[in-house]
C-alpha cells in the first residue's frame, strides 16, 4: 500500500530511458538513473511521515530482457504497477523522447488515471536530466503547449550538458546534486498530502453515499416534541416499520432552565453523528416549528457535522400540510437546506427512501 492509500500500490513512479545502444549493449542512462532513484528515495524517506509507507516504482528490473529493450511490448503486470502509480516522476532527455516504450509507459499511466477519475495535473514532476530540442508530448504541455517546467537538474561539464552527478558515479554526490534533489524533494511532499487527502474524502463520500442508499438500515433522528409525543410515536413506527432505525427512543424534552437546555442539545448532537439524517417533525404549532427549524436544522446539525465530517441530510416531515407549509416557511427551510417532505400520505416513509436516494446521488456527484 502507497502512502496516499488506495487505489495506489505505488506513490511514485519513475519513468526513464536506458539510453539503450544496440551496437554496444550497454543502457548508458541505466546506471545514473537508478542512483538518482537510490538518492531520491532516501532524500523522502528522511521525512519520518514518509519513512514507512513510501512506496517507489523503478521499472527496471521488470523489463523484458534486463529492462533494456525499448521495442518490447509492456506487459499485464507492469501497465497494472505503472497505472497504480500516485506521481510520474520523468527523467527527461532526449533519449526519452525517442523511446517507444517511454510513450506506452506514459500512456498507459494517464489512461489509468482517468479510469479512476482522477485528473492528471500537478501530478507530473519533469526531471530535466538532459537539455532536448524536440517537441514534448501533450501530457507533459501546459495550457499554451509549452513544455512544463519541470526542475532542472543538468549543467556544464567540459563545455558539454550533463545530469548532475554523471562524474560522481556510484557516489557520493556532490552539493550541486543534493541542492537539486532537495528542490524535488519538497515539491513531491506537498503534491502527495493533498492527493491523499483528496483520496481521503473521495473514500468518505463513496462510504456515505453507498450508505445512504442502501434499501434499508439508515439510522434517522427524527425529531418531535414531548407534548406532540403521539405524532412522534406515530412517525417512528412508519420508519421502523420501513426498515429505519429511529434515534433517540422517545421525543426530545422542552427544557426551560438554561443547564438543562444545553444540556439536551449536547445529547442531541452526540446523537447526530452517529445518524445518517435527520427529520425533524411539522406538527400544527407553527412556531415550534420555525423555531425546531433553526435550532436543529441549522445550529445543531451544524455541530453534528463539525464533529462527524458528512452530509447530515435534513428533512421536514409535514404531518398536517396547508396549514403550516406557508410559502415563507418553506423558503426558510430552502435557506437551511431542509427538504420539505409531505408527510400527509402513508406512504412517506417510501419518500423518505427516495429522499435519501437523491441524496446519495448528489454526493456521487462530488466525487
Amino acid at each position: 500500500m502507497a502512502y496516499v492509500g488506495t487505489p495506489f500500490a505505488h506513490d511514485l513512479f519513475i519513468s526513464y530511458s536506458h539510453g539503450y545502444d544496440e551496437k554496444s549493449g550497454i543502457g548508458f542512462l541505466q546506471a545514473w538513473s537508478t542512483a538518482f532513484t537510490t538518492e531520491l528515495e532516501r532524500e523522502l524517506r528522511a521525512d519520518r511521515r514518509f519513512r514507512h509507507d513510501l512506496a517507489i516504482f523503478l521499472d527496471g528490473d521488470h523489463r523484458p530482457g534486463q529492462g533494456i529493450d525499448p521495442m518490447s511490448p509492456l506487459t499485464e503486470q507492469l501497465r497494472q504497477e505503472i497505472g497504480n502509480s500516485a506521481l510520474l516522476v520523468i527523467l527527461m532527455s532526449p533519449d526519452y523522447l525517442a523511446s517507444t516504450w517511454c510513450a506506452d509507459e506514459r500512456e498507459w499511466w494517464s489512461t489509468q488515471q482517468a479510469s479512476f477519475g482522477l485528473p492528471c495535473d500537478e501530478r507530473i514532476a519533469v526531471v530535466r536530466i538532459w537539455p532536448t530540442d524536440t517537441a514534448w508530448p501533450k501530457l507533459l504541455t501546459d495550457s499554451q503547449d509549452q513544455p512544463l517546467v519541470g526542475f532542472r537538474f543538468h549543467a556544464p561539464l567540459s563545455g558539454k550538458e550533463y545530469p548532475l552527478g554523471w562524474v560522481d558515479m556510484p557516489g557520493p554526490f556532490q552539493r550541486d546534486f543534493r541542492k537539486a534533489l532537495l528542490d524535488i524533494v519538497t515539491r513531491v511532499y506537498p503534491k502527495l498530502d493533498a492527493l491523499k487527502q483528496r483520496l481521503e474524502e473521495r473514500q468518505r463520500l463513496e462510504t456515505e453515499a453507498g450508505r445512504l442508499a442502501q434499501e434499508s438500515g439508515q439510522t434517522i433522528y427524527l425529531h418531535g416534541r414531548a407534548s406532540n409525543s403521539s405524532a412522534w410515536e406515530k412517525a417512528a413506527i412508519a420508519l421502523t416499520d420501513s426498515g429505519f432505525m429511529v434515534l433517540p427512543g422517545e421525543p426530545d424534552a422542552l427544557e426551560h432552565d438554561p443547564q438543562k437546555l444545553q444540556s439536551v442539545r449536547e445529547q442531541r448532537v452526540e446523537t447526530l453523528t452517529v445518524c445518517d439524517a435527520l427529520l425533524i417533525l411539522g406538527s400544527e404549532d407553527g412556531r415550534a416549528l420555525d423555531s425546531d427549524l433553526v435550532v436543529l436544522g441549522k445550529h445543531d446539525r451544524q455541530s453534528a457535522r463539525a464533529r462527524c465530517n458528512r452530509l447530515l441530510p435534513c428533512g421536514l416531515i409535514d404531518t398536517v400540510g396547508a396549514t403550516i407549509a406557508t410559502p415563507v416557511r418553506k423558503a426558510s427551510a430552502r435557506v437551511l437546506q431542509a427538504d420539505w417532505l409531505d408527510g400527509t400520505q402513508i406512504t412517506w416513509p417510501q419518500d423518505v427512501k427516495r429522499w435519501l436516494d437523491q441524496k446519495s446521488a448528489l454526493l456521487g456527484q462530488q466525487l
